[in-house]
């Protein structure tokens, strides 16, 4: 299992999301946060960005990761950056049921 993490631009989130949700990412947790760049200046002393986390299988990262790609990048400075992460392990809360590589589908 993999996570996505995204920081994108807010006007870049509903067709980013929506794209991901049509190639079955669904379980996504969105928030809105604050950051300092390389491209923020003395009259602008963070950026509000959007970052979506989501847990895929292995195979569905990479194609989360141009999916993002493709509906956030503007070419602008300040457009976000992706990370992709190794899940170790992954439980859920109300049933204490493990989820591993197989039957990670959409949380």
């Amino acid at each position: 299992m993999k996570m996505v993490v995204a920081v994108v631009r807010t006007t870049c989130l509903e067709e980013t999301v929506k794209a991901l949700e049509e190639a079955g990412v669904r379980g996504m947790t969105i928030s809105q946060i604050r950051g300092v760049g390389h491209q923020v200046t003395l009259s602008k002393p963070y950026a509000i960005h959007e970052r979506i986390e989501a847990i895929v299988p292995d195979e569905l990262a990479e194609k989360a990761m141009n999916i993002i790609l493709g509906h956030a990048k503007t070419g602008l400075p300040g457009d976000g950056l992706i990370a992709v992460l190794p899940v170790e392990s992954l439980m859920k809360i109300r049933t204490c049921e493990k989820v591993d590589d197989n039957t990670c589908k959409i949380l």
